[in-house]
C-alpha cells in the first residue's frame, strides 16, 4: 500500500478493494445471482451516463483517443489498437482488487462466476467473473455516447482472460464474423490472449 506523509492522500488502500467484493457477495447472498447481475449492470450504466458525450470527425481520431486514454472507452483501462476496429485491454481494471482479495482472504467464492454465468446466458457470453460484467456493460453503454463521422458506434466482445488465466471466448458460431470485423485471425487472437485481459470490437452503425 502506497502512503504519503501527514494529511496527504493515501493512494492505494486494499481494504477498499476487498470491501467492494464483500459488498457484492452480500448482495448475492440476499438477492441471488440474478439480483447481483442486475445491480452490476445498473451500476455500469449509471457510470456511463455520468460520462460526457464524444464526437469525432474521423475514425482515426477516435481510435487515437482510445489508445491515448482520452476517450470514455478507455477511462478505466489501458487499451491498445490491434487494428482500426480491434481493441485490446492490457490489464483488467479489477486486477488489483482480485490480487488483494486472493492474497488476504483466499480464493474468490463461486458466486462471482455464477453471476457471470447468468450474465452470459442473458446478455453476452464473454464474462468470467463479476468485474467483467461491469466493464463489458460499461463499454457498450459508453459507446452509445460516441459519434464518429456522424454515426453512432457499437461495441462487441470477443474474448476475456481472468487474472487466474481462465479464458472465455465468444461462441464458435459467432467467432468468424467477429474476427472478420476485427481484421485478425484465430492465430492472432490466441497470441493476443497470452498477454492481455480482453479483446473487443468498436465499429460504426450501418
Amino acid at each position: 500500500m502506497k502512503k504519503k506523509e501527514g494529511n496527504e492522500e493515501i493512494l492505494d488502500n486494499p481494504m477498499v478493494d476487498i470491501a467492494t467484493y464483500l459488498f457484492l457477495e452480500d448482495i448475492a447472498d440476499k438477492q441471488g445471482a440474478a439480483g447481483m447481475n442486475n445491480y452490476l449492470i445498473s451500476l455500469a450504466y449509471s457510470l456511463a451516463r455520468s460520462m460526457p458525450e464524444e464526437e469525432y470527425s474521423k475514425w482515426e481520431d477516435f481510435v487515437e483517443a482510445i489508445v491515448k486514454g482520452e476517450s470514455i472507452l478507455s477511462a478505466f483501462e489501458t487499451v491498445n489498437a490491434v487494428s482500426e476496429n480491434c481493441m485490446v485491454t492490457v490489464e483488467s481494471p479489477f486486477l488489483r482488487g482480485w490480487k488483494e482479495y486472493t492474497k488476504r482472504i483466499g480464493e474468490f467464492p463461486r458466486i462471482h462466476k455464477e453471476v457471470a454465468e447468468y450474465y452470459n446466458s442473458q446478455i453476452t457470453p464473454t464474462a468470467i467473473e463479476t468485474g467483467d460484467i461491469i466493464i463489458q456493460t460499461y463499454r457498450k453503454a459508453a459507446a452509445e455516447k460516441i459519434t464518429v463521422s456522424g454515426k453512432k458506434i457499437n461495441v462487441a466482445h470477443i474474448a476475456t482472460v481472468s487474472p487466474d488465466g481462465s479464458k472465455k471466448i465468444a461462441p464458435e458460431e459467432w467467432l468468424p464474423i467477429l474476427l472478420e470485423k476485427a481484421k485478425i485471425s484465430r492465430t492472432q487472437l490466441n497470441m493476443i490472449l497470452r498477454n492481455n485481459a480482453s479483446v473487443w470490437l468498436v465499429y460504426p452503425t450501418l
